[in-house]
């Protein structure tokens, strides 16, 4: 299967009006930029409307690394006493 160059795709999209394939995928962006952490949002400078356009545009569909936050000792003892089997009775 051969791939599809910037240009080909460009060509079909103009040639068949399918504008709407663009707002399609940036509002399929937009939901999944909305469903980030806040702790990602906030460090975002525009509007999650403007950047999911702005994504499709450059067709650059960026991944927001979430760093991994460390349990305290006291949280996974609440999470075994939680998920223990006697308390599932």
């Amino acid at each position: 299967m051969r791939e599809i160059t910037d240009t080909e795709l460009l060509e079909f999209i103009e040639e068949n009006n399918c504008s709407y394939l663009f707002l399609l995928l940036a509002n399929k962006e937009f939901k999944r930029l909305s469903k980030v952490p806040f702790s990602v949002k906030k460090e975002f400078t525009e509007k999650l409307t403007t950047l999911a356009l702005e994504h499709i545009a450059t067709n650059n569909i960026p991944d927001y690394m979430i760093p991994e936050e460390k349990k305290s000792e006291e949280a996974g003892r609440m999470a075994e006493i939680i998920d223990s089997p006697k308390r599932r009775k």
